[in-house]
């Protein structure tokens, strides 16, 4: 059985709302990890690169490196969802002006992630957190 974080009722599973206190029951966000400094500094330029090549280098050259299979993992989940925009863009007018929403929006994202490889940072992208490991 489980409890809410806010009032410390009785909660039934697979409740999305507290039938006491009534907020929602989001689930725990992944922390934030933190690697190594030597893994960071030795493979940050492939993490980088693995965002342009849809993770295919660093699975390459440093399968090994957490860093890298972190950001290996958030470019693969940026590449479905290119894909995702890819498929809506079939549907002509609405589909071609979502499609492109996403691709801008998933373009940005790439760019985060480029920039948090390069600082080192194993911060995740706005919407990764949320998603389960590909990689590991």
């Amino acid at each position: 059985m489980k409890y809410c974080p806010h009032c410390g009722a009785e909660i039934a599973e697979g409740v999305r709302f507290c039938p006491v206190c009534g907020k929602e029951l989001v689930p725990p966000v992944k922390a934030t990890p933190v690697f190594e400094a030597q893994d960071v500094e030795e493979n940050k330029i492939l993490a980088m690169l693995g965002y342009l090549t849809v993770g295919i280098l660093p699975m390459v050259g440093c399968r090994n490196s957490a860093f890298a299979m972190h950001h290996v993992n958030q470019a693969l989940w940026l590449f479905i969802g290119e894909l995702l925009c890819c498929l809506v863009m079939i549907i002509p007018v609405l589909g071609w002006i979502i499609g492109c929403v996403g691709t801008m929006v998933l373009f940005i994202f790439t760019i985060m992630g480029i920039v948090r490889a390069l600082k080192g940072s194993g911060e995740y992208l706005p919407f990764v957190a949320k998603l389960p490991t590909i990689i590991k």
